[in-house]
């Protein structure tokens, strides 16, 4: 999408829109008014994204929203799995562009690489279902710094993304997340150092 269309306008004024409410929501004390913010605020998101024509990170955001809320209520690993097989299979069709017809031809004319290329053409679309794939277990299954260093991965991977998809609001989310997790694994590391030696 150019710059000068303006719909990417729209969408960067959406993207720090999802900012703030990130913001707004990290600094939220609540666990379940957390959970309910970062609900929003993932909602948010994907409309920027989805204004960006990034489907998968829109998807993904959209995922990572239903998934907030429903580590609020649960922490089975059917519900992880479930959201897990529906990132990748929604996502995987989302890089596609939702178009099976699509896929089906490029299989007829060259089998599984005609596939493959259409799937691989843009590798950083992938970014944020590896990101999502990292926040989902980590929410449901880790607690403390194991959790905080999933994030700071899941984190990592849609700051690439969001810095190619020329994703600027969210890139500066991103960036402050990292920060603000790394300050926070620090200090659960010198607690549990202290501990340790005290």
């Amino acid at each position: 999408m150019s710059v000068q269309e303006p719909v990417w306008y729209v969408a960067q004024f959406v993207g720090f829109v999802a900012l703030l409410c990130g913001f707004h929501a990290f600094a939220e004390k609540s666990d379940q008014k957390f959970k309910q913010k970062m609900t929003f605020f993932c909602c948010v998101e994907a409309v920027h994204f989805f204004l960006l024509c990034a489907y998968s990170a829109s998807f993904g955001c959209l995922v990572n929203g239903l998934r907030s809320f429903a580590s609020s209520r649960t922490r089975s690993r059917r519900v992880m799995i479930f959201f897990l097989l529906f990132l990748w299979g929604i996502g995987i069709l989302s890089i596609a562009g939702f178009d099976l017809s699509l896929l089906h031809t490029a299989y007829e004319t060259r089998g599984m690489t005609g596939i493959a290329d259409i799937l691989f053409r843009e590798k950083y679309r992938y970014l944020p279902l590896f990101g999502s794939t990292l926040g989902t277990v980590g929410l449901f299954c880790f607690s403390g710094i194991t959790l905080r260093c999933m994030i700071l991965v899941c984190s990592s991977l849609w700051l690439i993304h969001n810095v190619i998809a020329v994703s600027i609001g969210p890139s500066i989310m991103e960036v402050s997340f990292i920060v603000m997790n790394s300050i926070t694994i620090r200090k659960l590391w010198l607690a549990r150092k202290k501990r340790v030696s005290g």
